[in-house]
């Protein structure tokens, strides 16, 4: 399959996403999970971030890998597993955003920030900052916790119970783990020297922090789509291997919009990992190959808590002058083409099709 995505082939897998970004939130809001709270502030911001919308590129998926497996259009039926890994993604974003301190997700006040300012509205500035914090914490463990809830519900849509408790199975003891090992390696690398960590590091951290929910949606979705529970099965083994490689490619690419990526559509500040001082791909090329002027005009840059947009810019102009822009482009390319062969071996269907468009946006998007 060619790597390069046609203008129609955008528009038609962009339309897809929009879709389902609309009937994911619909789901969420209709099924009812804040009557479940009595207390208003967990209840106020449960559904903060999974309304913003985003990218919806997991829900989708779930949806395409059951199709591509199915031969048949599987949409609606995988619709609760579709809205319960959306509230998965987001109560890990909720934590990552209070773990890296970030100040803005998909354009608006990030939830801790979000909550301290309602906080404050009512001229309690003290302790606000904790306050907003810790219930932060509290619905991101909230929102992990009604996601078997919102899976329970594919039993209704016929699909064997033994399906979901498997799906669910893999979703706590392989998916969790995974996640939180690779979340817990990428803030341990911030306290490491960079000419300490490899590349090969940095990849089994993003396989585990990224990675793996992407090989989970598109496990979950064909063990859904084939109503097996049996993930060796061809199928599954290959949507899964495609959608663990194409997510590598997704953060990978993420990684690089978020030094040279738009602001406004990214929806979250440029240079965040600067900030943060994060070993990525880009940061251990650009020390490994730059020459001792260009380290040295990064080095002050790396941990900047108050970085400007300006240094931003100075830490992008120097990255491209080392040529570490194109080296990270190419091995995100490398990963979408490494993906893309394990759709051969699924039958042509409408699904697949939108699958390789989606394996191929991976590296196109601009947000």
């Amino acid at each position: 399959m060619p790597v390069n995505v046609t203008a129609a082939d955008r528009d038609a897998l962009l339309g897809y996403l929009a879709e389902r970004r609309m009937a994911v939130v619909d789901y969420i809001k209709g099924f009812g999970l804040t009557h479940l709270i009595g207390e208003p502030h967990l209840r106020d911001f449960l559904l903060s971030y999974p309304l913003r919308g985003g990218k919806s590129l997991r829900p989708a998926l779930i949806a395409l890998a059951a199709g591509a497996v199915s031969g048949e259009d599987l949409t609606e039926k995988t619709l609760p597993l579709q809205a319960a890994v959306e509230l998965y993604h987001n109560w890990t974003l909720i934590h990552d955003d209070i773990i890296d301190e970030d100040d803005l997700r998909r354009g608006k006040p990030s939830l801790h920030r979000e909550i301290e300012a309602e906080v404050k509205k009512s001229d309690k500035d003290e302790g606000a900052e904790k306050y907003g914090r810790d219930i932060a914490i509290l619905v991101g463990d909230l929102m992990h916790g009604f996601v078997n809830l919102l899976s329970l519900k594919l039993v209704d849509l016929d699909v064997d119970p033994l399906v979901v408790i498997g799906i669910q199975r893999i979703m706590y003891a392989e998916l969790t783990p995974a996640l939180v090992d690779g979340e817990a390696r990428d803030v341990k690398f911030t306290r490491e020297n960079i000419g300490d960590i490899t590349e090969e590091q940095v990849i089994e951290m993003l396989e585990g922090k990224t990675a793996a929910l992407f090989e989970y949606c598109g496990t979950a979705g064909a063990l859904v789509g084939l109503n097996s529970n049996d993930p060796a099965e061809p199928g599954v083994r290959a949507v899964a291997g495609f959608s663990r490689a194409a997510g590598l490619a997704f953060q990978i690419q993420d990684d690089i919009l978020g030094l040279i990526g738009d602001q406004d559509k990214l929806g979250k500040p440029r240079g965040s990992d600067l900030r943060e001082g994060k070993h990525t791909l880009l940061l251990l090329h650009a020390f490994r190959e730059g020459t001792e002027d260009q380290v040295e005009i990064l080095k002050p840059l790396i941990g900047k808590s108050d970085i400007t947009r300006d240094e931003v810019d100075l830490a992008e102009k120097t990255m491209r002058e080392i040529g570490t822009i194109d080296y990270v482009n190419k091995i995100a390319l490398e990963y979408v083409e490494t993906a893309l062969p394990f759709l051969d071996e699924l039958e042509p269907s409408p699904s697949r099709d939108l699958l390789a468009g989606l394996g191929r946006f991976m590296i196109e998007r601009e947000f």
